[in-house]
């Protein structure tokens, strides 16, 4: 019932090395893949506590009452002009977003593709 030839079982052993060879460039292929994630990832921790670092400093409630009794600079012309520079930034941002809204809703810089 059985017409496999002896010199036909199994793999040789070209097949075997061939089969270890696309393992091995597999897992090398998947070993180089993490490794960039996992640099990647790294680098973008950096840049985003750099980022998070270079933004303004607020005072909280318990250093302003340290400053206060220390006899701080807390008297209410500071606090009012500081408070004023404050809505400035804000409003120049709110300013900004806005122009960058009326840019976006400009249809005149569309450009139509042929069809």
């Amino acid at each position: 019932m059985s017409d496999i030839k002896k010199d036909e079982r199994g793999f040789s052993p070209v097949e075997t090395v061939l089969v270890i060879v696309i393992v091995a460039i597999i897992g090398l292929v998947g070993w180089f893949v993490y490794h960039a994630k996992q640099n990647t990832d790294k680098s973008l921790n950096a840049a985003n506590t750099t980022s998070n670092n270079a933004g303004p400093q607020f005072a909280n409630s318990k250093k302003a009452a340290a400053a206060s009794n220390t006899g701080g600079d807390t008297s209410n012309a500071s606090l009012q002009s500081d408070l004023q520079g404050a809505s400035s930034s804000a409003n120049q941002g709110s300013k900004d977003l806005s122009a960058a809204n009326g840019s976006l809703n400009d249809k005149s810089t569309l450009t139509s593709v042929p069809q």
